[in-house]
């Protein structure tokens, strides 16, 4: 039988796009991974996210507020679970930094996050340096995603809802056959409609693809430091940005959450292309610079990582996702190249893949509003 929408890739954007195909009462819904959900060898794996408002441009800080207001309190009551956690989120970057331009979105748009000097920071947040810094952002809308907790909710939802195929890779797609047509390693699927949300495989399926996207493997630390272990917790840390740095646009980290240890990572988007199905684990020098990162930006002592994890971010050259039409076919829509940073905007650009592939566009107006920038092709008007 003809489905009549398939979503390829169950992480957070497959899952929250077919937590919606069902709220919306589509049937004969789809969801094909190449694992099992809940699997580690993408980017939506973990215990915890940060969400915040404090964004470089109006139309990220615009998205985070229907995020933050409706997306993600409507996912809770459906799940039946707290998602967010709210709690300060501090964001601090040297001379030259894109700290200039958070702080200048935030204030233009009006939303709650105040600047403070790093004096003041200190003091608030002591187990930061705050050095080399204009000043402290500290956005009031901020919180801890509850990532783990989402996940196994939106897979529960679409158990319930939607057929799983798990473990059978896509290794075809046929846009010029009606209806598209799938090729996996278990035999063949024929869909209405298409949503490929593969991750750090989707320049397999999506050629177009291949020069606009690579991948990152990150190294992230659960960590110790010298001062009492309730401060590392939710309640007396918060979650913060670093922005700054190279290959990378800085570093960020979250309170302890369901697992022993504050969570950092350098928060790399260039300089490398790994391969997802070939993952390594993390070089004692990527080891030894995160070390070298935390002496620089904390003041107690690193007393030990408890553990060190890899994901994998799908990045585009300027970090904005694409979430568009396929350009052969406007029954196939993508959703790529969320650029590390896509966890947080997982309900509304779920719902937008949904109505893009369903309506031709998005519903939301603010999501609408922001579209060419997420386009397939830009507009360069």
């Amino acid at each position: 039988m003809t489905n009549q929408l398939t979503i390829v890739g169950g992480g957070i954007n497959g899952l929250s796009a077919a937590f919606h195909a069902a709220r919306r009462g589509l049937k004969r819904i789809a969801l094909v991974d190449r694992f099992q959900l809940g699997h580690n060898r993408g980017s939506s794996h973990d215990k915890s996210r940060v969400t915040r408002s404090a964004y470089v441009n109006q139309d990220y800080v615009s998205l985070m507020q229907v995020a933050h207001e409706s997306a993600w309190p409507e996912m809770a009551s459906v799940l039946d679970r707290q998602l967010i956690y709210p709690c300060d989120g501090c964001f601090f970057g040297p001379p030259g930094s894109k700290y200039d331009s958070y702080a200048s979105a935030v204030n233009e748009l009006g939303v709650d996050c105040v600047e403070i000097p790093a004096g003041e920071a200190r003091k608030r947040y002591p187990a930061f340096r705050f050095d080399n810094t204009q000043g402290v952002l500290v956005d009031k809308t901020a919180g801890l995603v509850a990532a783990e907790e989402t996940m196994s909710g939106l897979t529960r939802h679409a158990r319930e809802h939607v057929d799983i195929i798990e473990d059978c890779r896509v290794t075809e797609i046929d846009l010029t056959h009606d209806p598209i047509r799938l090729e996996t390693e278990s035999g063949e699927i024929t869909t209405e409609a298409l949503i490929v949300t593969a991750g750090p495989w989707v320049r397999q399926l999506v050629p177009q693809l291949q020069s606009r996207v690579t991948v990152a493997r990150q190294t992230i630390g659960y960590a110790m430091l010298d001062m009492p272990e309730e401060s590392h917790r939710l309640g007396s840390f918060p979650v913060w940005g670093y922005l700054g740095g190279e290959n990378t646009l800085g570093a960020y980290g979250l309170p302890e959450f369901d697992r022993p240890g504050m969570k950092v990572a350098k928060h790399v988007i260039r300089g490398r292309d790994d391969n997802p199905d070939n993952p390594s684990e993390p070089s004692a020098q990527e080891i030894d610079e995160l070390k070298s990162f935390v002496a620089e930006c904390f003041a107690p002592d690193l007393t030990r990582f408890v553990d060190i994890e890899t994901c994998h971010y799908t990045n585009t050259i300027d970090e904005d996702y694409i979430i568009d039409h396929h350009p052969d076919n406007d029954r196939c829509v993508v959703g790529s190249g969320f650029s590390g940073h896509g966890f947080k905007l997982g309900p509304v650009t779920g719902r937008a893949l949904v109505d893009i592939v369903i309506d031709g566009r998005p519903t939301d107006e603010t999501f609408r509003e922001s579209w060419d920038r997420f386009r397939f092709v830009k507009d360069k008007t």
